[in-house]
């Protein structure tokens, strides 16, 4: 191991050590006998002041290949990486298991030059043509955004490849937006053919629909070979933007998810309630938020119900709105549901058997039946970005604003010594994926 330097090694696991078991034992107490009793916290993590050594320790060892060497030697972790290298570190999005061991993920935030990657067992492939992947529900069908347009796919392998459904233009998506109305700019773009800046993109009903959530409008997009593209701005409302006398429309905060049968879209922004739009009837259903600002969703597996956390500064609340109540007739705006959570600002989620895994603006991500009990928390180091599960809920893929995509086994016995959790779940493995890098790295 020529890359590696034992001294800075020993001193970053001893002081990775000392923290992580620091952190878990006032958590511990603080959630088993209350904050008030919890004590003081552990003393700051002193292992920024290695960040730059680190590093480079971490680039010559995947130049040698050492992998399984250097996460024994340097166990990983963000946080001491952050004050070095803040202005290199990116968000991870949009994250999709293809297969249990093939996974799709965008780099960087919608105003950005961004990427697409693809990971098969340990090789990353990066697309610089593409901005953006979203799956549907089922994980059956991908849509790939990039300068050109969109791409739908069936069956997308980790080469991007697969059956193209349809190629959308921006012009001619652009152009079918602007038309909604000939009277009001309702992007704010240069030209037709610009892309978009997605937030996200949601392919569903066999390829032949769209969710686009963006900053300049939430839309449903419907396209056949037989049939025009129909473009439907599901938010926010064009007349009250005519009405102030606003040049286009602008959003904060847009999210938007599709229930796994497909019938159901749920989506909002800061300035909405909690919103559900029904495919099959054209209705929408408003939910009265938690707390101030919506700020994103999520369809539990069962489908039983739907999930929409609101923001406050870093700290949030998730209420828990059951969908049979909806065969029924419209509820009241003011109906009360039950919360989940009254903690997080949620960034990111993932719906599994025994409930949801959220992941929040501190870093932290938790499972939470659907009781509101959670069942465990881990600290991944920075704020979440993206989540993902893989078919059988034994890998969890979590992306962070720290330029990270993280593999938790969730099925672990024994937690490390050097993670932050209430739990058994532990890191296999993670990808370092910031700017100016050429390749990625592994950790």
């Amino acid at each position: 191991m020529k890359w590696l330097e034992g001294d800075v090694a020993a001193k970053w696991r001893k002081e990775g050590q000392r923290y992580a078991a620091g952190v878990n034992q006032y958590v511990h107490k603080g959630l088993t006998e209350g904050w008030d009793n919890a004590g003081n916290e552990p003393a700051e993590d002193t292992r920024g002041a290695h960040a730059a050594k680190i590093y480079k320790m971490i680039r010559r060892a995947n130049e040698h290949k050492e992998l399984a060497e250097l996460r024994e030697q340097l166990p990983a972790a963000t946080w001491p990486l952050a004050g070095h290298f803040q202005h290199e570190m990116q968000a991870i999005r949009g994250i999709h298991f293809i297969s249990d061991d093939e996974v799709v993920f965008s780099t960087g935030s919608p105003w950005e030059n961004n990427a697409v990657m693809a990971v098969q067992e340990d090789v990353i492939s990066v697309f610089k043509e593409f901005s953006l992947v979203g799956a549907s529900p089922d994980n059956q069908f991908y849509a790939l955004a990039g300068t050109q347009g969109i791409t739908i796919l069936q069956s997308m392998n980790s080469a991007l490849q697969g059956e193209v459904v349809a190629e959308l233009s921006w012009r001619e998506l652009n152009g079918t937006i602007q038309a909604l109305d000939p009277d009001f700019t309702v992007l704010n773009i240069d030209r037709l053919d610009q892309e978009l800046p997605l937030e996200q993109v949601i392919p569903f009903n066999g390829g032949q629909a769209l969710l686009l959530v963006t900053s300049q409008g939430i839309f449903l997009v419907e396209h056949s070979p037989e049939k025009p593209l129909n473009v439907k701005l599901l938010h926010p409302d064009l007349e009250e933007y005519k009405e102030d006398e606003l040049e286009h429309i602008g959003i904060d905060m847009a999210h938007g998810a599709v229930s796994p049968d497909e019938r159901w879209i749920a989506y909002g922004s800061q300035g909405s309630d909690h919103l559900l739009y029904d495919t099959t009837t054209g209705q929408v259903h408003l939910f009265n938020p938690e707390s101030s600002y919506p700020h994103y969703t999520l369809f539990t597996k069962d489908q039983r119900s739907v999930w929409y956390n609101a923001c406050h500064f870093y700290n949030g609340a998730t209420l828990a709105v059951p969908l049979e109540h909806l065969e029924v007739g419209k509820p009241a705006a003011d109906q009360e549901y039950p919360v989940v959570n009254e903690e997080a600002r949620v960034y990111a989620a993932a719906a599994l058997k025994d409930g949801v895994v959220i992941g929040d603006a501190y870093g932290y991500l938790r499972l939470i039946d659907t009781e509101g009990q959670e069942l465990w928390r881990y600290y991944a180091g920075s704020t979440i970005s993206g989540l993902a599960v893989n078919r059988d809920e034994t890998l969890l893929a979590v992306g962070t604003y720290g330029g990270m995509l993280h593999f938790l086994d969730l099925h672990a016995s024994a937690r490390s010594d050097y993670e932050i959790t209430t739990g058994t779940v532990r890191e296999v493995k993670r990808i370092i994926a910031w700017k100016k890098q050429d390749i990625p790295l592994w950790w």
